[in-house]
Order: C-alpha cells, then structure tokens, then sequence
C-alpha cells in the first residue's frame, strides 16, 4: 500500500490526527495482509518470447531489446510478498506475438500466457491459466526499461502484464487456500480502473467483450464465488490428493464439471467458462478418461454442451 499526501502542509494536529489515522489503517492491512500472503507467497518465473516474424521490415533489435525488458520487468520483481520469506515459484509462458507495426514506436498483437503451479508430492504440475488475449497495442523505443505503478498506470503494455501475472496469482493462491487469491484480484480491479481513461482496447466495460475489466469485475463483484471455491476443491481436494488417493482426488475433480453446467444456465458466456475450459479441459479429459462408462458418457454429454467446439478433444470420452 501507497499512501500519498497531497497538497500544502496543514496545521500540526491535523497532521497528528491524520497520521494517526493513516498509521492505524496501515497497520490494519498489514496483518490482513501478512495472513494472506504467508499463506500464498510466490515467485513468477517467466519465459519470455516476443515474435515479431509478421513485421517486415522492422528493426529486430528492438524487439530483442523488448524481450530481454519484458523478461526483466516480470522476473525482477517479487509480485506476490515482500516479506524475504521462502516461496514457491509458479512457471509461466509469456509470449508477444507483434502481429502490426502502427509506426516506428507502435505496434499492435497479441498475448499469449499460460501458468502452472505443483501439484501435490509427485513430480507433476497443474496448469492454472492458458489464454489468448488478442487485444494489444502498445509503445516501445530499443533498450527502453519497463517500469509499473498500480497507482499511476501510463502504460498500456506493462499494465496488461501486470495484470496478468496477478490473475495467475489469484488463481494459484485460490488453488492452494480456500478464497485466499482475493489481493490478487483486487489489484487487477485496481489496474483495469486506472486503465479506463486511456481508452486502450482490451479494458472495454461491456460484459460482452470479455475484456481485461470484465475479468477483473468478475471475480470481484462475487459473481465468481462458486467458481473459487470449486477451483479450490478441484486443486486442494482434487489433483493435489491423486497421487495418496486417487479416488477421492478424482471425485472432488470430476464435480467441477456440474458447477461448470449450473454456471452455464445461470451465467452463459461467463468468461469463468472459457477460462476453465482453456486451462483445465485438456487436464480433466484426461482423468475422466480413465473412468467408467457411466461417468464418461455423462461428462461427455455435459462437457459437449458447455465446450461444442472442443469436440475433438472431448471425443477421448465417447464410448464407441
């Protein structure tokens, strides 16, 4: 947290009173916040990729320059707690694929991020997020540093970064304690509102756009409740408990597809559905996969409504 003064300095006691006051709520949010992040404390180690093969022409060093910035920018940091204490890392993929040269300094293109964290004792990892985010126009000069404040956002790419490093935050914190990832999207609430009086594509309010700030809204408006929770069992109670008892782990799993269908009536076009299909489909196919007739042909029916165009994948489970 930032606290910031702002104007000329005031009468003595009012400083006295308003520090008292800024001081106690400061120590308020520090022991809420120590709560948290001792349980969820992480480190982001990203790969990072700029492809810029659709720009022809273009001065490639730049975009050597922008990858080694972006690498630095994410990497450089710790993202989820300050404290020095031990964490665990999350690995994640960035990759900015340049798909326009608007001018010498500014481009258009596309985000793609994918995560995954431990899952449970055995040598495996559980994805946490895999998307594709099509709406990316931003400002660049060779050797340039990226820099981030949540409270003072003016740049459209380091905050989409941002961003995302903190819905992977969320969404592991969520996996590990139950609601736990709740600071994690507060800030991104905090960057999609800084970000709306720029107008940059991507931060559109609609809820049919599925954009940056419809997400952030969603799993802060408590819309997304349900889905946390389950996200929590899926993980906590689910593939984390595979390897010591693959039954129970395998039926804590398989109920995320039910709440998925309720929030398909309920919800339809939630970006919670498209988010958990893109990052867990292929995952709980597979476990399905090994199950019993009875359960695969009713998770393929269900799955096929919700996800009709991952019918490919989801084939794995129609009985012949």
């Amino acid at each position: 947290m930032f606290v910031k003064t702002i104007g000329e300095k005031p009468r003595k006691r009012t400083v006295i009173n308003g520090m008292g006051i800024i001081l106690r709520c400061l120590s308020v949010w520090l022991i809420a916040a120590a709560g948290v992040f001792s349980l969820s404390a992480r480190d982001i180690n990203a790969t990072v990729k700029v492809r810029s093969d659709a720009v022809h022409g273009s001065n490639k060093q730049l975009f050597t320059s922008l990858e080694e910035a972006l690498s630095s920018f994410i990497n450089g940091r710790r993202w989820s707690d300050l404290s020095g204490e031990p964490s665990e890392t999350i690995h994640c993929n960035f990759t900015l694929l340049v798909t326009e040269a608007l001018s010498d300094r500014s481009f258009r293109g596309e985000l793609y991020v994918q995560a995954r964290r431990p899952a449970g004792s055995v040598s495996r990892e559980t994805p946490m997020l895999n998307i594709r985010d099509q709406q990316i126009e931003f400002n660049y000069a060779a050797y340039q540093p990226l820099s981030f404040d949540p409270h003072f956002v003016e740049d459209n790419l380091t905050a989409t970064v941002a961003f995302y490093v903190y819905l992977v935050l969320g969404l592991t914190a969520d996996a590990d304690v139950l609601m736990s990832g709740t600071p994690f999207f507060r800030a991104m609430e905090q960057i999609a509102a800084a970000a709306q009086p720029y107008g940059w594509r991507g931060w559109e309010r609609e809820r049919s756009s599925r954009s940056r700030a419809v997400v952030a809204a969603t799993f802060n408006d408590g819309s997304a409740e349900d889905f946390r929770k389950m996200w929590f069992r899926y993980h906590a109670s689910g593939i984390d408990l595979l390897s010591a008892n693959p039954a129970d782990g395998r039926e804590n799993m398989v109920s995320a597809v039910a709440l998925i269908a309720s929030l398909q009536e309920e919800q339809p076009g939630s970006v919670l559905i498209s988010l958990f299909g893109d990052a867990k489909l292929e995952e709980l196919t597979l476990l399905l996969s090994n199950g019993n007739r009875v359960e695969k042909r009713q998770a393929y029916q269900t799955l096929r409504k919700i996800y009709p165009t991952r019918g490919t994948l989801l084939d794995t489970l129609r009985e012949n």
